[in-house]
């Protein structure tokens, strides 16, 4: 069985498992089915390609609601995953982390603060952003287009900043022992700070 067969006749089956299971009762030769499979492959492909669309649209309008709400949408990973805990999750587990009153506090008002940061500099994004569209909807001139591109990374950067930051910050409010502990909660192994 060729790849591109197996590809579509699986297609098929995951997309339309109502005709393919009626399909699959009939009698008929594998010279049929492929017959059959290759009759249907622009329309797998079609309903393939449109889902993929589909979960990138989903996803982009995901990553549009977290920014449009403070939330850091993955940005600090590099940090979270390699032990400098965020303050987000740190104070979702105090109790497992026994944070004391003054950590909580500390906690606290870096993560009121970090999240003030984020809503703002988040807002200038969602609206540089909105501006590229405005502008290729606008046929605007390609040096033009650039320049809106690059005023994008710079302000996607500067949130992401907001929020690695805020990592950095909170790292140094708990012990070793909490970090440790926080990273077996968090990834199910020992990352410490700087460590991997």
């Amino acid at each position: 069985m060729n790849y591109v067969f197996s590809i579509t006749l699986l297609a098929w089956l995951a997309f339309f498992p109502q005709q393919a299971q009626q399909d699959m009762q009939s009698p008929c030769s594998m010279q049929d089915m492929h017959q059959h499979a290759a009759k249907n492959q622009d329309t797998a492909a079609g309903a393939l390609a449109q889902s993929a669309e589909q979960r990138h649209h989903a996803l982009l309008d995901e990553e549009r609601g977290a920014i449009g709400r403070g939330e850091g949408f993955g940005m600090a990973f590099a940090a979270d995953h390699n032990g400098y805990p965020g303050p987000r999750h740190i104070l979702d587990l105090q109790t497992e982390l026994k944070l004391t009153p003054d950590q909580t506090a500390a906690v606290q008002k870096l993560f009121d603060e970090m999240k003030q940061q984020a809503l703002a500099r988040g807002q200038e994004v969602l609206q540089a952003e909105d501006e590229l569209e405005r502008r290729f909807r606008d046929n605007r001139p390609e040096a033009e287009l650039r320049e809106q591109v690059l005023r994008v990374a710079s302000l996607r950067g500067e949130l992401r900043w907001v929020h690695l930051r805020g990592h950095l910050a909170a790292a140094k409010l708990l012990t070793k022992e909490q970090i440790a502990t926080y990273a077996q909660l968090r990834h199910g192994g020992h990352h410490g700070v700087g460590g991997s």
